[in-house]
C-alpha cells in the first residue's frame, strides 16, 4: 500500500515539476489522510451501532437527613450534587423506608420490603429471636418463629421470588456497575460454638449473583470509612465483594477512604466497556455519612467552628432557608422536637465541644460527598456521557440518631477521645439533636416509620439532555416507584408476576418518568385514593390523598407494646410536620385507613411484632 502510494505520488508531483525533496512530505500527509478517512469510516460505523438509550446513573446517600443539602436549605456545601438540581428537578415529597437494608431491597425490585426478602433488618430478625422475650413476640423460641422457620420475606437476602433492577437493564443490554454498600445477603441462622452471631454472607445474593456485571460492595450494613487501624475497632471487621470475591476489610488498600475509593472504582467500571456501544446502569451506593464519622483531616478543617452555635441556631437557619426555596408549603408548622438529653445552654463546655466536633465531622463528609458526585459528574462529562445520562440522588433514610452499634469482639479497640474523633480507629455519631436538625422540618428520624422524618429522603432527577432547571415537585412518590421508571427510561417492559420461568412478586410501583418529562411543575404521580403504606418493628402508617394515619410510639429509653400506641390522623396537605392529631376529628377517616393498612398487612405479608420502635 505505501509503495504503491509512493510510486503514484512520485509521478503526479514529477507531471508537476514538484521536487523531489517533498515526496516523502507529501507521501506522510496522503497517507494521513487515508488514516483519517479510515477513522472516521470507524467512528461513524461505532457511532451507528451505538446503542442511544441513556445511561442511568443512580447515587444514593446513607443516612443523610432531608435538609442536609444546601439546595434543601442545609449550610453543608454541596455545589456539585445542587448542580444537579439546577438542571434538573427537586422531588421534595419522596419516601424510603425508615432504614437502610429495606429501602435498597425496595430499590432493587420494586416491590414491598416485606415480599423482597427484608421485612425487618437481618440484624433485628435474629435479635428478636434470641430474646424472645413478650415484646419480641411472634419471634422467638417461645412465639411462633425460631431460626429453624423464619419467613420468606425475613430471610435477610433478597428473595429469589422478585426481579432486580440490574437484572432486567442487563438483560436489556445495558453494562451493569454497583460500588458502596449492599446489605442485601444476609442468611439468618442460629448461632453455633465456632460462629456465634446469627448473621451469615449468602453468596449467591451478592451484587454479582442478582445482575450487576461488575461490583465492589461492602456486605455488611456498616464500617469503617479508612482501612483498619491498629488494633482494629469493631467497625473494621468487615467483609466486602469484589464481584464473586469475598475478602475482609484487612485486604482493604492502606489507602482506603470510602467514598473515593468507591467514586475512582465506578469511573474505571464505565471506562472498562466504554467501546462497546452499550449503555450502563451505575449504581453509586456510597456509605457516607452513616457512622462512624470520619473524614479526611482538610473536609475536617474546614468545617472548624461551624457549629459552636448549638442545635436550635442551626436548625432555625436551615428553616428559614428552606422556606426561602418554597420547601414548606405543605409545612404550616415545622415539627419542634427538641429530643435529646440536653439542649444546647444546659451542656457543658466539654460536651458542647464534642458535640460540635460530631456535627463538623459529619458536615465533614457530606461535603466530602459532594465533591466525589462531582468527579464521577466531571468524568462524564469528559467521556461525553452526561448529556445522554440520567442522573438520580437520594438517600436510604431519614438523619440517624442512633450511637455507633458495635457487636464487641475481642482485640477489638475504640477511641472516641476529643482528639481521635473522625480519625481511623474512632467510631463516633452525632446524636438526637443533630439527627432533629438533619430531618428538619419534620418529626423524627431513622427508625421511625410512622414519622416523616423518618422516611423522607431527598431526590433530585436530571434527565439526559435536560439543560434547565424544572419546578420542584410536592407529587408523594415511594421508593417502589424507582424501578419502573427507571425501566421506563431504558425502555425495557415491566416483568409481570413470571421472570426466567419463575413466579415473581409484581412491583405496584409506577413511573414517574412522564412527569419529570413536563417543563411544568405537577403535584400528583399516583392516582387518586391510592394507598401507599408501610411497616416496621411494629411502627406503620398508611397514607390516601392527603391524609396519613400513623401508628409510632414516641422516642424512650423503655420499650413499649404495639396495642399500646395510638394512631394519630394527619393532614398532609398542611402538616407534613406532624403537629396536629386530628384523628378525633375525623373519625371516619381514621376507620377507612386502618381498613386499608389491614389490606396492605394481608397482601405484603408483613408479620407485625408485639413491641413498636421508640428507639434505636
Amino acid at each position: 500500500m505505501i509503495d504503491h502510494l509512493h510510486d503514484k505520488c512520485a509521478s503526479t508531483l514529477l507531471k508537476f515539476k514538484v521536487p523531489h525533496l517533498c515526496l516523502g512530505v507529501v507521501a506522510a500527509s496522503l497517507l494521513s489522510a487515508s488514516a483519517v478517512a479510515q477513522t472516521d469510516s470507524s467512528q461513524n460505523t461505532l457511532n451507528a451501532n451505538k446503542d442511544l438509550r441513556p445511561n442511568i446513573l443512580l447515587v444514593m446517600a446513607d443516612d443523610l437527613g432531608y435538609s442536609d443539602l444546601s439546595s434543601f436549605g442545609s449550610e453543608i456545601n454541596t455545589p456539585n450534587i445542587d448542580a444537579l438540581a439546577t438542571q434538573g428537578r427537586i422531588m421534595t415529597n419522596f419516601h424510603v423506608a425508615s432504614v437502610c437494608s429495606p429501602t435498597r431491597a425496595s430499590l432493587m425490585t420494586g416491590v414491598d420490603h416485606h415480599l423482597s426478602g427484608i421485612g425487618n433488618m437481618a440484624e433485628v430478625v435474629g435479635l428478636n429471636i434470641v430474646k424472645n422475650k413478650p415484646l419480641n413476640a411472634p419471634w422467638g423460641k417461645a412465639h411462633t418463629y425460631d431460626f429453624d422457620n423464619i419467613p420468606d420475606g425475613y430471610s435477610g437476602h433478597l428473595s429469589d421470588k422478585t426481579a432486580t433492577m440490574p437484572e432486567l437493564l442487563s438483560d436489556a443490554g445495558y453494562h451493569t456497575y454497583m460500588v458502596g454498600k449492599w446489605h442485601l445477603a444476609y442468611d439468618v441462622k442460629a448461632p453455633t460454638k465456632k460462629r456465634r452471631t446469627w448473621l451469615n454472607i449468602k453468596h449467591d445474593a451478592l451484587p454479582y449473583a442478582r445482575g450487576f456485571e461488575k461490583s465492589y460492595a461492602l456486605i455488611e450494613g456498616a464500617g469503617a470509612h479508612f482501612a483498619p487501624s491498629t488494633p482494629p475497632t469493631p467497625l473494621d471487621i468487615v467483609h466486602y465483594a469484589e464481584n464473586d470475591r469475598v475478602f475482609p476489610a484487612k485486604e482493604l488498600p492502606k489507602d482506603f477512604f470510602s467514598t473515593e475509593f468507591y467514586t475512582n472504582k465506578l469511573i474505571e467500571y464505565i471506562d472498562s466497556s466504554r467501546d462497546s456501544g452499550k449503555p450502563f446502569f451505575a449504581y453509586a451506593a456510597y456509605t457516607a455519612p452513616h457512622w462512624p464519622l470520619q473524614a479526611p483531616q482538610a473536609d475536617i478543617d474546614a468545617q472548624k467552628g461551624r457549629y459552636d452555635e448549638g442545635y436550635d441556631v442551626i436548625k432555625a437557619r436551615r428553616l428559614a432557608k428552606m422556606k426561602s426555596l418554597g420547601l414548606l408549603a405543605n409545612v404550616s408548622e415545622p415539627n419542634t422536637g427538641a429530643i435529646g438529653p440536653k439542649y444546647w445552654n444546659e451542656l457543658n463546655p466539654e460536651e458542647k465541644l464534642r458535640e460540635a466536633k460530631s456535627m463538623e465531622l459529619y458536615a465533614a463528609m457530606v461535603s466530602n460527598l459532594d465533591r466525589h458526585v462531582g468527579r464521577l459528574v466531571a468524568h462524564l462529562k469528559d467521556i461525553g456521557e452526561y448529556d445522554n445520562t440520567v442522573i438520580m440522588f437520594m438517600s436510604d433514610n431519614g438523619a440517624e440518631a442512633a450511637p455507633a452499634f458495635m457487636f464487641p469482639i475481642p482485640g477489638t479497640k475504640v477511641d472516641n477521645s476529643l482528639e481521635a474523633m473522625g480519625k481511623a480507629g474512632s467510631a463516633v455519631a452525632y446524636g438526637p439533636r443533630w439527627a432533629e436538625v438533619g430531618s428538619a422540618p419534620f418529626r423524627l428520624f431513622k427508625g421511625f416509620t410512622g414519622a416523616e422524618g423518618g422516611t423522607a429522603s431527598p431526590l433530585i432527577v436530571k434527565l439526559n439532555g435536560q439543560k434547565e432547571q424544572r419546578p420542584l415537585s410536592p407529587a408523594r412518590l415511594q421508593v417502589t416507584d424507582i424501578l419502573p421508571t427507571v425501566l421506563n427510561m431504558a425502555g425495557v417492559a415491566m416483568p409481570g408476576t413470571r421472570y426466567k420461568g419463575k413466579d415473581i412478586y409484581q412491583s405496584r410501583g409506577v413511573s414517574f418518568l412522564p412527569a419529570l418529562e413536563q417543563k411544568d411543575a405537577f403535584s400528583s404521580v399516583h392516582p387518586k385514593g391510592a394507598v401507599l403504606a408501610d411497616e416496621l418493628m411494629g411502627a406503620s402508617y398508611v397514607v390516601r390523598d392527603n391524609w396519613k394515619l400513623s401508628q409510632q410510639a414516641s422516642m424512650g429509653k423503655v420499650p413499649v407494646f404495639r396495642k399500646d400506641v395510638p394512631w394519630a390522623l394527619y393532614d398532609l396537605s398542611k402538616d407534613r410536620g406532624e403537629t396536629k392529631d386530628v384523628s378525633a376529628q375525623h373519625p371516619k377517616i381514621v376507620r377507612q385507613l386502618k381498613s386499608d393498612f389491614r389490606e396492605y398487612v394481608l397482601q405484603n405479608k408483613v408479620i407485625e411484632g408485639a413491641s413498636s420502635a421508640n428507639g434505636r
